[in-house]
């Protein structure tokens, strides 16, 4: 039985894509690992050679110069990585023909045989993970439960697929609609390539297992119910929520999501996506130990490249503000040329429009809790908005909030670089 791994990533994450290699191979030798790179490699990059198994997915999965241009640019880099999940499927699939497909995310590490997700492939199509797995009154996980809610029920960082045709459905199917709808976007309830997935359930309620092995992707997210403890050199993986839970299962991978890699070199440890997020003592050792697998890996001489489609060709730092501008006009059908060409209709747009600034992507990372001064400029807004309110009225003031609310979309803000949509206003909900 052939069976392939594989991961995606950009070039800066190479390394990290290598340590899960390794870790794989260790305890899995038979199984054939790809790292399909969402990136381009340069000459200012300095890299002498790549392993034969890192392939550059621009190269490989098909997409046309145009779908490839429009995708990178409109998506920012998680987006794009996770768009192209199903196209990465499909080729290795197609190309190598395996009996069992897996992705894993990059940054996660592999610390038993898998033979358990094979043996379950053998009598189902697709397995996923969900992200917690145990129902409490009072929920006590450090990620929020609104937060699970948006991010959907099944994390993506791990996928196993029995190459048939149930899986060739499914693929067609998510790859479809990851071409235009793998936005990060809480007004429109998309989460990357992850949330499509709650609809698994209900289109193979046959072919679908949602696994509840404990002991695959152990994750930030559920620290919080599962304990590790060890036995004889192996790790073991035990719900530490329920007092009798006596079963336990080997730990097959972990998923360290959202850690400061570079940090862990150094020994630091701090996780950037769950606030207050709680590191049990069990949690450290598999943790001090993902540091120890960076100490010895090539992590540290890829992580300073730069991700190739975060600038325009001349340079200029490409925004969020940008992509989501990018996306409203294609969407609409008003461009149909590559977006990053600084001689073409959107860069000229964006010039006459006074949009261009090279400090613009500095508001990407800004928001209601790390802008400086939040409080006192919150005073100001809630002033002026007590000002309209007494001008407008309760109907019409109320109903003003629910058209600002439209206005948050920077895709609504098109007309500032096409004056067309001043003339005929579109406004996106």
């Amino acid at each position: 039985m052939k069976n392939i791994a594989f991961t995606i990533c950009a070039k800066n994450y190479i390394g990290l894509a290598q340590v899960l290699e390794k870790s794989i191979n260790k305890s899995n030798p038979d199984i054939d690992f790809f790292i399909l790179v969402a990136d381009e490699i340069t000459p200012e990059d300095k890299l002498t050679s790549l392993a034969s198994n890192v392939l550059i997915a621009k190269d490989v999965i098909g997409f046309s110069a145009d779908k490839w241009n429009d995708m990178s640019f409109k998506y920012d880099l998680t987006e794009f990585c996770t768009s192209i999940k199903p196209a990465c499927f499909k080729f290795l699939i197609n190309n190598y023909r395996p009996d069992n497909c897996i992705y894993f995310d990059p940054d996660i590490l592999v610390f038993d045989n898998l033979d358990s997700i094979f043996e379950a492939l053998d009598q189902y199509s697709i397995i996923v993970t969900p992200h917690i797995t145990t129902i409490q009154e009072e929920y006590t996980g450090s990620l929020q439960e609104n937060g699970l809610l948006f991010t959907g029920m099944f994390n993506l960082g791990f996928l196993a697929c029995k190459c048939n045709e149930v899986t060739s459905r499914m693929l067609n199917w998510w790859d479809k609609r990851l071409e235009d709808r793998c936005f990060i976007d809480r007004m429109e309830n998309y989460f990357t390539d992850q949330k499509w997935m709650d609809f698994l359930p209900s289109f193979f309620p046959e072919e679908l297992l949602v696994s509840h092995d404990l002991g695959l992707n152990f994750a930030p997210w559920n620290f919080y119910e599962r304990e590790i403890s060890s036995q004889e050199g192996k790790l073991y993986v035990v719900n530490r929520l329920q007092a009798n839970a006596h079963q336990k299962t080997t730990l097959k991978f972990v998923h360290f999501s959202g850690f400061n890699y570079k940090g862990l070199l150094n020994n630091e440890v701090s996780q950037g996506n769950i606030p207050g997020l709680a590191i049990y003592p069990d949690v450290v050792q598999i943790i001090d130990e993902y540091g120890t697998w960076l100490k010895s890996s090539s992590f540290i001489d890829f992580s300073s490249l730069s991700y190739s489609y975060n600038t325009f060709s001349n340079g200029t730092p490409i925004s969020k503000t940008y992509r989501k501008l990018y996306r409203r006009l294609s969407e609409d059908g008003v461009l149909a040329e590559n977006p990053f060409d600084e001689n073409g209709t959107f860069y000229q747009s964006l010039k006459r429009g006074k949009l261009l600034s090279k400090t613009l992507v500095n508001s990407d990372k800004q928001g209601v809790g790390n802008l400086e001064g939040v409080d006192r400029k919150l005073i100001k807004v809630n002033k002026l908005f007590s000002f309209a309110y007494k001008i407008l009225g309760a109907e019409r003031f109320f109903m003003l909030v629910r058209l600002l609310r439209l206005y948050s979309k920077i895709e609504n803000h098109v007309y500032l670089i096409d004056p067309n949509y001043l003339k005929k206003p579109k406004i996106r909900d």
